[in-house]
């Protein structure tokens, strides 16, 4: 399986870590940066106050997923995780918009364990940009993020729903 590289760079040091608030169609995202270095995306399963402004390339860039469902990876993200979760997470990128794999049909193309896999799309550290939304468990929607219930599944769901609409609209 030939893997698209994720733009993986050593941590600016020099840089602050800033926080940013983004409310999407689905719920709001904290993005962590360093600079112009992405580091971590997560969901937040409480509203904040309004929105920061975001650095203009990666506001478009989240635009560009919630009008195409695709997102580019050339944005510069904070090298992270195991060479294990690594090799997942490049795994996750050749699922095609629009469509799933379940843990166990991934797991079997990268000769590992579902659970391993599951851990390592737990950690993903870059939601949208590594779309583990896009993995099932064989009898239903799985997890999203260490959930299985409430918010976060109701995400999950959204962006799988998003994503096959953007297939039919293309």
């Amino acid at each position: 399986m030939s893997l698209p590289p994720l733009n993986w760079q050593a941590p600016e040091i020099q840089a602050a870590l800033q926080t940013f608030c983004y409310n999407t169609p689905v719920g709001s995202l904290a993005i962590h940066m360093r600079g112009k270095q992405l580091c971590k995306l997560e969901w937040l399963l409480t509203l904040p106050e309004g929105e920061t402004k975001l650095p203009s390339e990666l506001e478009q860039q989240l635009k560009q997923y919630w009008l195409t469902g695709i997102f580019s990876t050339n944005l510069a993200l904070l090298q992270q995780g195991t060479e294990f979760q690594q090799n997942v997470w490049c795994a996750l990128q050749l699922i095609p918009l629009g469509q799933t794999r379940t843990y166990g049909q991934l797991a079997q193309e990268l000769s590992t364990a579902p659970r391993a896999l599951a851990n390592a799309c737990r950690q993903n550290p870059f939601p949208l940009i590594i779309p583990c939304h896009r993995v099932l468990a064989k009898t239903g929607l799985g997890g999203y993020a260490g959930a299985t219930s409430g918010k976060l599944i109701e995400i999950k769901t959204a962006l799988l729903q998003h994503e096959k609409k953007m297939i039919y609209d293309l």
